[in-house]
């Protein structure tokens, strides 16, 4: 079952995915992509879940799709893995951009991204951001919101649920219904 949570900076989605993911599942991970470890405490990361950071030595999708084959598929609808997020993963990969070459890196980080989230086994819930770009972008804000934008299709196309979070509040879109 995939599930994506989307909206703006700072609208809830992590308080939002965590709180639902610890409903759907007994246990979990929560792969982040920040050490932020204030933020983590401020929004107390269920005990179920077990973090992971990724790394420039763990790339997200080699993380996701060690998960994936390192599971147990029996116990795969008991477990839910919650992605946080796809934005700030990329947006730490493009840091490391200095030419087209690291561009066409990155980019093949995405298309394995996109095979691993559609090959998982399992609950698995991401969190993204809606995508804006600027009047006059850089050739790397243009990849930028061009990848993620393809991402976010690809996960919505997929998704069993998608929720929108507006000032805390989720709109599950997938079925037009809202959540509070």
């Amino acid at each position: 079952m995939l599930i994506m949570v989307t909206g703006g900076v700072s609208s809830g989605k992590t308080r939002f995915a965590l709180s639902y993911a610890s409903r759907l599942a007994r246990e979990g991970i929560y792969v982040t992509a920040t050490d932020n470890q204030d933020r983590l405490d401020e929004l107390r990361t269920p005990a179920r879940l077990r973090t992971i950071h990724i790394s420039a030595e763990h790339s997200l999708p080699d993380v996701l799709d060690h998960i994936n084959r390192e599971s147990n598929l029996f116990a795969a609808e008991r477990r839910i893995v919650v992605v946080d997020s796809l934005t700030a993963w990329l947006a730490g990969e493009m840091k490391s951009c200095w030419n087209t070459a690291d561009r066409m890196k990155i980019k093949a980080k995405v298309e394995l991204l996109k095979e691993v989230i559609v090959s998982y086994q399992g609950l698995l819930l991401i969190v993204t951001n809606e995508m804006h770009g600027s009047f006059h972008p850089s050739e790397d804000e243009k990849c930028f919101v061009s990848w993620m934008t393809e991402v976010n299709h690809l996960i919505a196309s997929r998704s069993d649920q998608v929720f929108m979070l507006i000032s805390g509040i989720a709109a599950e879109i997938s079925k037009g219904q809202i959540r509070y």
